[in-house]
């Protein structure tokens, strides 16, 4: 899973599925749909934060986290640790569908926006009621998204081809969420080259993720690089590797009593 603090937790895709013509109201009434999502991660944020100082229980999902003598009942958290699990993504969703419809309706009191952001005001609160009953995910080790690796090439002795490009980072045994697909085409007699960003401080090493096709990249290093050492496709070609995965799965759900959700 991806974490809170790795970029927006639902994308204009995600509103589109609920509100075929988002992108056309969004246009009519000049609703910034990015800006939107930001302020309504914003609002989630807070309201995580918020309940990470309320006690609640732990329910631990990782072997051997229970025997650490943390106290399940005061728990704390902070953001970057929160993982993103489908209803935080519900009520990121709905809230942003709540904005952008309350804005709607705010520029020109145009009641017909109106049904639409109380609905879409209630789906959020039922989202969030639902992420602290079932629990907010948590990883204790956070692993950040890295930020797309620099692609280009050198000497080689393949064919010209198009590739697909993706990274993570790794801390020992946990592996982070994936970074965007980047795309290189490599001409004939080069081979692709690989080099990391800089890293962020957990990190103690990196995979590099490569497919002939969007979507079908697989791990082609068998361990981890060594922060700042590129990577470079061998004359033997692509190595059938892992699949990239979707990054770190909670370690405990901590749930939190209901409260009245602003409105």
């Amino acid at each position: 899973m991806a974490l809170y603090s790795d970029g927006f937790i639902s994308e204009v895709q995600d509103l589109i599925a609920y509100e075929a013509n988002l992108v056309e109201v969004a246009d009519a009434e000049g609703i910034d749909l990015e800006a939107k999502l930001r302020l309504a991660q914003s609002e989630v944020g807070a309201e995580l934060a918020a309940a990470a100082l309320r006690p609640g229980n732990v329910y631990w999902t990782a072997p051997g986290w229970n025997s650490t003598g943390a106290d399940i009942n005061t728990s704390r958290f902070t953001l970057d640790q929160v993982a993103v699990t489908q209803p935080l993504r519900l009520w990121h969703t709905f809230q942003t569908l709540a904005i952008a419809y309350r804005d709607a309706y705010n520029r020109k009191v145009n009641d017909k926006y109106l049904p639409k952001w109380s609905e879409y005001k209630e789906l959020a609160r039922w989202a969030s009621n639902l992420l602290y009953q079932t629990g907010i995910g948590v990883v204790t080790r956070p692993v950040p998204r890295p930020r797309r690796p620099a692609v280009d090439w050198v000497a080689g002795t393949l064919g010209a081809m198009t590739l697909y490009v993706r990274m993570t980072w790794v801390d020992g045994s946990n592996e982070g969420a994936p970074s965007q697909e980047t795309a290189a085409d490599v001409p004939a007699n080069q081979a692709l080259r690989v080099t990391p960003p800089a890293a962020p401080a957990p990190a103690v090493g990196w995979n590099v993720y490569v497919g002939g096709a969007s979507g079908e990249a697989t791990r082609q290093n068998s361990q981890p690089l060594a922060l700042g050492q590129p990577w470079m496709m061998p004359a033997t070609g692509l190595a059938v590797g892992v699949a990239v995965g979707t990054g770190q799965e909670p370690d405990f759900y901590r749930t939190v009593p209901r409260f009245l959700q602003r409105a």
